[in-house]
């Protein structure tokens, strides 16, 4: 997994961890070629790419932004008890479709900030 990681914004932090991310995806038995990205700002969404010309191999892009520290906990519980789950629930249907599917072969997006 490939993690960015932006400098804090002051009585900001992250509440996703990547090693949070990646146990995650670990214990599904769901493996695909991840990038965590985390910033300032408003983005909380997950992209699908699937393999093309330009690079051969499927890609989970996550993009998760900073909240006030006092929020932290609070959203940290949220995103490991809920919006985890629903991701992972998410990138492993799309992985257990046929290489031909349409849902597989086309980049696929999911908000995490409406679960």
């Amino acid at each position: 997994m490939i993690s960015e990681t932006a400098k804090l914004p002051k009585g900001q932090s992250y509440p996703l961890k990547p090693s949070t991310l990646e146990a995650a995806l670990a214990d599904a038995d769901v493996t695909i070629a991840t990038h965590l990205i985390r910033s300032s700002g408003k983005l909380f969404d997950a992209h699908f790419w699937p393999a093309n010309p330009n690079v051969p191999h499927e890609r989970l892009y996550v993009r998760v932004s900073s909240v006030p520290n006092e929020q932290a906990k609070t959203a940290r519980h949220r995103i490991e008890t809920e919006i985890l789950p629903a991701l992972i629930s998410w990138i492993g249907n799309i992985l257990a479709q046929d290489q031909r599917s349409p849902v597989r072969r086309e980049q696929q997006y999911l908000d995490l900030k409406k679960l």
